[in-house]
């Protein structure tokens, strides 16, 4: 949760800022809040990196002498980066890092930690590089500062108005770095912001120099709701993101028909562009131009647009459900699985050709498991569950669709089409989807054993796993 604002402007009051030292060797200090802020930007970057420059990266090396091939792990900084050291000992070896807050400086290792598992999780899942190091360049100009509630509290917010606010970041000079003629040892930077809310309780903030932007990071709150005694079971699908027990059916926002077509132009469009740059001499077809360029920033604009749809709707309807509800219950689906690509099949008559294997089918369902964010609805689920204090419950799949709610018969004759069920031993019809709700519900009920709303209430709020599978 976080919440995204505006920087109207920066003063700065109290002792110069030391900077470290020129190219000269010459000590340097400013009294300008916009130099100010470059400077503490430059600064959490560096020690980002120092810390992104421990990472071990694989690599395949070859024994000068044995000429034997083998895998050993390098940082990612290469083999003769120095050591890790602590903030305080960074300070000392860089003199320009000397003076920075402490909070802001100690926030550079857990986000790169969060950043570097991310990109690794990234690379496993959509493929790509491993994650490097923050360019001044190509990165925006960047910092997080924990808040602190100590005596020279830093990171604190004050309200100066109705739609305005100030955050007050304060730091210190050492007396050996202080400028002459200067007694006063302490400096406080004050980032002026627009708001449109009022601020919740925040853990810290990330301050984008670049945008001209600010970012409170808030606590998690627990979801307000009022025991309800109800439970619903869900199935996800490819027509319907989420069929309830209830004979609900809750739809993601899919893209529509004019975006679709905007991106598919843009996509021939980019197309053109790779093949030109080709010609003109680009070592590849991602030779950087500026249409180009140009073209990538559209398409990213409108994939930007279709993903906060999604994400919005997530929100709200995950929201919704803990709300309305006291016991959730859901497939234990593989979804990694259930999307992967479909292995070929090599052709026993034909050496170097293969049979069809049905590949174009299965990644038009792959791309509609996608889009439905199969797992983004479980996580969410998983974690306003806990906040709320309510139940979820994951059972094995197996047989939902078969199995006749009515009268317990399973036969995949029972499904007639994607969205008819008709049973063929007592004649019951149902929607397909709401009736596998409502066999996952029956399910879950079973695999915890409690048949009553009371004893469900009254039940520790703890995920279920009845086998089948890996449950995260």
């Amino acid at each position: 949760m976080s919440q995204k604002v505006r920087i109207l402007k920066v003063r700065h009051t109290g002792c110069s800022v030391f900077l470290g030292l020129d190219s000269y060797g010459n000590r340097m200090w400013t009294r300008n809040p916009d130099r100010i802020m470059d400077w503490l930007c430059d600064g959490w970057r560096s020690r980002y990196n120092q810390h992104r420059a421990q990472r071990p990266q694989r690599r395949l090396v070859e024994d000068v002498i044995t000429r034997e091939r083998m895998w050993v792990d390098v940082p990612l900084g290469g083999a003769d980066v120095k050591p890790a050291v602590k903030d305080s000992q960074a300070r000392l070896d860089c003199l320009w890092l000397a003076c920075i807050p402490s909070p802001i400086l100690a926030s550079c290792e857990r986000v790169e930690n969060t950043g570097w598992f991310a990109g690794l999780k990234r690379k496993r899942t959509n493929g790509g590089r491993i994650p490097g190091f923050r360019s001044r360049h190509r990165a925006p100009q960047y910092f997080v500062c924990w808040r602190n509630q100590s005596k020279t509290g830093n990171a604190l917010y004050h309200r100066t108005g109705k739609r305005t606010g100030v955050v007050i970041i304060t730091g210190g000079v050492p007396k050996r770095y202080r400028r002459e003629g200067e007694n006063e040892a302490r400096w406080r930077l004050a980032i002026h912001v627009r708001i449109s809310q009022p601020v919740r309780e925040y853990t810290s903030v990330s301050v984008n120099w670049t945008d001209g932007t600010l970012v409170f990071t808030n606590t998690p709150l627990p979801v307000e709701r009022a025991d309800t005694g109800r439970t619903v079971g869900l199935d996800r699908g490819c027509m319907h993101t989420l069929a309830t027990s209830d004979g609900l059916f809750l739809d993601i926002p899919q893209p529509s028909v004019k975006e679709t077509e905007e991106y598919r132009r843009l996509q021939r469009k980019l197309a053109r562009q790779d093949r030109t740059n080709e010609k003109r001499g680009g070592r590849n077809a991602k030779f950087a131009s500026k249409s180009r360029n140009r073209t990538l920033h559209a398409m990213r604009r409108i994939q930007r647009r279709i993903n906060n749809r999604k994400d919005d709707w997530m929100a709200k309807t995950t929201t919704m459900l803990v709300r309305e509800y006291d016991f959730i219950a859901m497939e234990q689906l593989a979804v990694k699985a259930m999307s992967r690509s479909v292995r070929p099949k090599p052709d026993p008559d034909n050496p170097g050709h293969y049979l069809r294997n049905g590949r174009g089918r299965k990644s038009g369902l792959n791309r509609s498991i996608l889009a439905n964010r199969w797992t983004g609805v479980q996580h969410c689920l998983e974690y306003k569950t806990n906040l709320a204090g309510t139940q979820l419950v994951r059972v094995p799949a197996y047989d939902t669709s078969r199995i006749c709610n009515a009268c317990g018969y399973c036969d995949k004759e029972n499904r007639e089409s994607q969205a008819v069920f008709h049973c063929r031993k007592c004649g019951h019809e149902a929607n397909a989807d709401v009736n596998a709700a409502k066999n996952i519900l029956s399910r879950a009920l079973n695999a915890i054993g409690m048949d009553d709303a009371d004893e469900r209430r009254q039940h520790v709020c703890q995920p279920v796993q009845t086998g089948g599978g890996h449950c995260r």
